[in-house]
């Protein structure tokens, strides 16, 4: 009997959550060390040692273990947007991009693979979009205490702000992934937050 298959029948007294959690973490470090397209199925479960079945039961597909990814990476970026302050709006939306480039920065190609994925396989289009409508009604909501604490001019639509904010950051985002030497993502958003504050700002 080869250790794989010992591995494998040991796993039918696993926990599920033990269960997926090591299959997961299997999962990531193979997209990281060969890239999320290069890396298969077989290599994640002989990785993980459980059957290939088993896989399956927890991930219908490779895709759906990105999809696990995204919200990890979601729920800490989600956390980044609670610190920001409306009584300093600009300056806390700079302090956002460059926390953001750091998670971006810390988790290398894989974040790579994770963004070119939004754009191109539906699934995970689809779940960046919902991301995305949580994530503006958070900046809505930012920029309407912004107006009322005096930060941001009157009159301004706190959606319409919140929409302008998100297009700024998708496009500052499309070109670090072109920018090859991959300088400051920060610089880019900076750049376009400022040209943003000089519409809406007192």
């Amino acid at each position: 009997m080869t250790v794989v298959m010992t591995k494998v029948i040991s796993n039918r007294g696993r926990p599920r959550q033990e269960l997926r959690d090591g299959i997961y973490a299997a999962a990531i470090q193979r997209f990281r060390a060969r890239g999320y397209a290069a890396a298969t199925v077989d290599e994640i479960v002989a990785a993980a040692g459980v059957a290939k079945g088993t896989f399956f039961n927890f991930f219908p597909t490779k895709a759906h273990v990105l999809k696990a990814y995204y919200a990890e990476i979601d729920v800490e970026i989600a956390g980044l947007r609670r610190n920001l302050d409306p009584d300093d709006p600009q300056g806390s939306l700079k302090r956002y991009g460059r926390a953001v480039e750091r998670i971006l920065r810390r988790e290398g190609g894989l974040m790579l693979d994770l963004l070119d994925a939004t754009i191109s396989d539906p699934m995970m289009k689809a779940i960046d979009d919902d991301s995305g409508g949580v994530d503006a009604e958070e900046f809505t909501e930012f920029f309407r205490n912004a107006v009322q604490n005096g930060r941001v001019r009157k009159g301004v639509s706190s959606s319409s702000a919140a929409a302008s904010l998100m297009d700024l950051w998708t496009g500052a985002v499309r070109a670090w992934m072109r920018d090859t030497e991959k300088q400051s993502l920060a610089k880019l958003f900076e750049i376009r937050v400022v040209m943003l504050f000089e519409g809406i700002g007192t």
